[in-house]
């Protein structure tokens, strides 16, 4: 990876970030179409203008500030900012997403952990080859192992790691010696699973949380060589690892897993859509959301979704770097906190679901056509929330925070469909009078906490990012 300059300045979605300089050349210009004798005076006359120009600019709005170098969108505004801090000290995607992932095993316990299962896709759009699957799901392990997240993401950090594993590993255990402010998400789940006493202290949002115990196992585990921890990896824990499969969506190549089984329903499901000739503007409209629930809701009746899928928990971890690297990285549990065991290292354990599949997946989707076109890393939970998202990211004129925020419904398992009560914007009167009135199984208003997507997407040079109000995070960008 190129030295990335000083004068990178970290920022977060929540400040707009003004224009300045690209921070790679893969879709600028060439510079020799500049060149040639002829241009000389134009290029003077033109440069002292934009001298002119920035000068004035510079007066009236102060020091611009650069067009980010790469960004991390997580359900933690601390993780967030982790994985740029990584960014900025040379790390590529890849060391981002490990450090990002360590810091959400320990502020969002309710949905990962160390013992976590899950995917990651590690994509370089220069090659434009598939993007390498890492599947760390379903795996067996003794008691003289590491856990399910800790053993993938040493394996990843073996394979494509470029700043060292301690630098990776530091900053969750020091968030959780000195601790980190407990979450409205975590507080709620912890209420409604009876989780309280897992944790020393009361689990109220706002309070401040500190895990001792699993910041020395963690202080231990970055003290000790990629060499040793190497040596837990063997054929019973050892990640898998294949390339992805792809599925066209309108202009756009969505990539998976390619062993996921949850792959086949959502490629079908896309395809239906596809044939649905929707806007922006039509989105929100009780027609197509009908359209769209009924396509959906088709889906997963013929696939049997909610018989051999389990939705569980997910927390996904988004990356682009100025290499253009990009990671989608989803965890989970097969329930909020685990099994509820907490070892004697700190961190929860998880159990495996031998009789169901996850049905959560990493995601990357790119334009087909366009090298520079639209490029999006995010994970997402299940087959009807990856439909409605992907769908409205890859609309013309799509805006990435509008279409995580965007009202969006869930297919429950007893048929139901269910609708987020307490997200904002929701779905119209007019919209839930045509759900009513069209499904016999009804609609039910689900409770926080809900699922979340996070996403980062570039547009030729551009980076945008957007972390999903639903986790409660905020994206990062430098």
């Amino acid at each position: 990876m190129a030295t990335i300059g000083e004068s990178a300045m970290e920022s977060r979605e929540d400040i707009p970030l003004k224009s300045g300089r690209k921070g790679s050349r893969l879709c600028s210009w060439d510079e020799e179409f500049f060149g040639g004798s002829k241009f000389i005076n134009i290029s003077f006359a033109i440069l002292s203008l934009i001298i002119t120009v920035a000068l004035l600019v510079q007066i009236y709005y102060g020091d611009y500030q650069v067009t980010p170098h790469g960004s991390v969108a997580t359900d933690s505004r601390e993780c967030s900012a982790v994985g740029t801090s990584i960014l900025k000290k040379g790390g590529n995607a890849v060391d981002a997403a490990i450090a990002s992932a360590l810091c959400l095993a320990v502020v969002n316990p309710h949905v990962t952990g160390l013992d976590a299962s899950g995917q990651i896709l590690v994509y370089n759009h220069r090659t434009r080859l598939n993007p390498i699957v890492i599947d760390f799901y379903n795996k067996q392990f003794s008691s003289k192992s590491l856990p399910r997240l800790l053993i993938a993401l040493v394996y990843v950090h073996k394979k494509y790691g470029k700043v060292s594993w301690e630098d990776l590993v530091d900053p969750a255990a020091t968030i959780a010696r000195n601790g980190f402010l407990i979450s409205n998400n975590l507080a709620l789940s912890a209420a409604s699973t009876k989780a309280m006493s897992l944790f020393v202290g009361t689990l109220e949002a706002g309070q401040k949380l500190q895990m001792p115990r699993l910041s020395a196992y963690l202080q231990r585990i970055g003290n000790s060589s990629v060499k040793e921890l190497y040596n837990y990896v063997h054929s019973l824990n050892i990640p898998m690892e294949y390339t992805s499969t792809v599925s066209q969506f309108k202009e756009y190549s969505v990539f998976v897993p390619g062993n996921s089984e949850i792959a086949l329903p959502l490629f079908a499901n896309l395809q239906k859509i596809n044939s649905t000739n929707v806007t922006i503007p039509d989105t929100a409209k009780p027609p197509h959301v009908l359209k769209f629930v009924e396509v959906t809701k088709r889906t997963y009746d013929e696939y049997k979704i909610v018989e051999k899928f389990y939705k569980g928990t997910s927390s996904n971890v988004a990356v682009m770097d100025l290499n253009d690297n990009y990671v989608s990285l989803i965890t989970g549990m097969t329930s909020p906190f685990g099994t509820g065991n907490l070892t004697n290292e700190g961190y929860l354990l998880d159990t495996d679901v031998q009789s169901k599949f996850p049905s959560r997946l990493p995601l990357i989707v790119t334009d087909t056509n366009y090298v520079c076109g639209k490029r999006i890393a995010l994970g997402i939970t299940d087959v009807a929330t990856a439909s409605q998202i992907i769908l409205s990211l890859v609309l013309p004129n799509a805006n990435a925070t509008s279409s995580i925020e965007a009202p969006r419904f869930n297919i429950l398992d007893n048929g139901a469909i269910g609708i987020e009560e307490g997200h904002l914007p929701a779905y119209s009167q007019d919209v839930l009078g045509a759900l009513k009135s069209y499904f016999k199984e009804g609609i039910e208003f689900m409770k926080e906490p809900y699922s979340s997507c996070n996403v980062v997407e570039k547009y030729a040079e551009e980076l945008n990012s957007h972390s999903d109000s639903r986790g409660g995070g905020i994206s990062s960008r430098f």
